[in-house]
């Protein structure tokens, strides 16, 4: 009975908001693990890899500048295919090279899982395409849906990233790192396959 008045209610709400709403989550999660959750993961990866902080440092700052040149390509690539298969893509990705990181023991294998997966994927699916949505499905509240999506990777850092901090505390950096590339695959993925169209 409570199914049937949840599907009933769901099925009253514009589609777009429902949208809104998947985009909107999965930008939680990649806020939480990755803007602001990366923050977690500085002074342990440093440590274990035996790096400086300026070494580090430079990988965070490549990620931002790849970030700035990404842009226009990932402009085209949804333009042309629409920002389902991108935000899909960029999650599976995200997930994967989570996983890959919980096992990189050098310097450059760090630099080519960071900046060569990982912060591609975020650019791409959690910051560029999310605005498609918003910008696709809505004319007259347009600035409500862009708000409520901009609104999430500070939710994500409010909400996911001190569970990360304790899960690196509690278990370490390699092993939150997994279970951060799993719940990508698990969760963000299947909500950017099932619901946006």
């Amino acid at each position: 009975m409570r199914l049937k008045a949840l599907s009933a209610f769901l099925s009253g709400i514009y589609y777009g908001w429902r949208v809104v709403g998947v985009v909107t989550a999965v930008r939680i999660i990649g806020g939480g693990l990755h803007q602001y959750g990366f923050t977690v993961f500085f002074l342990p990866v440093s440590r274990d890899l035996g790096l400086s902080r300026a070494a580090t440092s430079l990988a965070f700052s490549l990620a931002r500048a790849e970030g700035a040149i990404e842009g226009p390509v990932v402009g085209y690539l949804v333009d042309r295919f629409g920002p389902r298969p991108i935000i899909a893509t960029a999650a599976l990705f995200a997930g994967v090279g989570y996983i890959l990181l919980s096992w990189v023991n050098s310097y450059p294998s760090f630099l080519v899982v960071y900046l060569g997966v990982i912060s591609l994927a975020f650019t791409a699916g959690f910051v560029h395409s999310p605005m498609v949505v918003a910008n696709t499905w809505f004319i007259r509240q347009r600035a409500r849906a862009m708000t409520l999506i901009s609104a999430a990777v500070p939710i994500g850092g409010a909400l996911i990233t001190p569970l990360l901090a304790v899960a690196v505390d509690a278990w370490g950096w390699r092993w939150a790192a997994f279970c951060g590339g799993s719940i990508f695959l698990l969760i963000a993925v299947p909500l950017s396959l099932l619901v946006l169209k």
